[in-house]
């Protein structure tokens, strides 16, 4: 460690000597809230990233380095690790900080205050992939509360719109409203088991819905996949009531479902495409195809009257 620290104490003495550069300090103060930091972050050739954080208030300055959240289905199916590398950072005043465990995506330091201290971030954290954040921990905290406000809320409401369409389907004796009501059940199962680690409080009596989220992610993808495939195929081969009505559901909902496919593979491939809204945007395309496909049950014509 004393070791890491000198390094560092040179580096930091090299970098403010010279030319600015991507380096230089990011001088930050009271009320600070949210910076993309890999602009500032500069690439050793020894491998790792440094960066400098000058803090400019008369007190110790609290700081939360984030990166986007893993890709959760990519995980399920397989397509990338279960869990990221565990965040490091070591300061020019021989400190170490590491991510809490089951939270590796966010680590927490501080700098004292009226102070400029250097950072490295090890090999181990891949920044030419990911896009990293500093974020006060009030400003996290917010942001984390109002993503479980939201994913909560679009939740609440499609189970609302599920009720409704199960009513109507059951007035209706409509067996398609019934496969759709199915497919809708499969895709809920799929992005509440997404986002389950934002809306479910942090107790002990949920780890074991926490433990099988992978496996209810997989068996929710293979049932609304399932169920897609039935209604394609059950369009295509028979005969059935409402077909034109049918055919405009099923279109509307697969150009829904293909956003959702075109976003879910740019971010195993780009995960800050979009900034801080990327994760969310694959899911959202997901949520509107359930709506789509439970309005669809909600609306079909009444055959009685046909």
């Amino acid at each position: 460690m004393p070791l890491v620290g000198l390094v560092l104490a040179v580096m930091m003495a090299m970098m403010t000597g010279g030319p600015a550069s991507a380096s230089d300090p990011l001088r930050l103060k009271e009320g600070f809230r949210l910076l993309k930091l890999t602009p500032y972050m500069r690439a050793l050739e020894s491998g790792g990233h440094v960066f400098a954080v000058q803090n400019g208030s008369s007190q110790d300055l609290h700081l939360v380095l984030h990166r986007p959240p893993q890709n959760d289905l990519a995980i399920a199916l397989g397509l990338q690790p279960a869990s990221g590398p565990v965040l490091r950072l070591f300061s020019s005043d021989d400190r170490e900080f590491a991510s809490a465990p089951g939270a590796s995506e966010k680590l927490r330091f501080n700098i004292p205050a009226e102070q400029v201290q250097t950072f490295f971030l090890p090999q181990s954290a891949d920044v030419a992939s990911v896009d990293f954040y500093l974020w006060s921990p009030e400003a996290l905290a917010s942001h984390e509360s109002n993503r479980q406000t939201f994913h909560s809320t679009v939740l609440l409401l499609l189970m609302l719109l599920l009720l409704l369409a199960i009513g109507v389907g059951i007035m209706r004796r409509s067996r398609r409203a019934a496969y759709a009501v199915v497919m809708a059940v499969g895709l809920m199962v799929l992005l509440s088991s997404l986002w389950m680690r934002d809306i479910l409080p942090d107790n002990p009596q949920f780890e074991w819905l926490l433990v099988n989220r992978l496996d209810s992610i997989r068996a929710a993808l293979a049932i609304g996949v399932a169920m897609s495939l039935v209604a394609h195929l059950n369009l295509m081969a028979q005969q059935i009531v409402n077909r034109n009505y049918w055919t405009r559901v099923i279109i509307v909902s697969d150009m829904v479902l293909v956003a959702f496919g075109v976003f879910w593979i740019w971010q195993i491939y780009a995960p800050d495409f979009a900034g801080l809204i990327s994760a969310e945007l694959n899911e959202i395309a997901l949520a509107m195809t359930c709506g789509t496909v439970l309005m669809g049950a909600i609306f079909v014509p009444d055959r009685r009257r046909a």
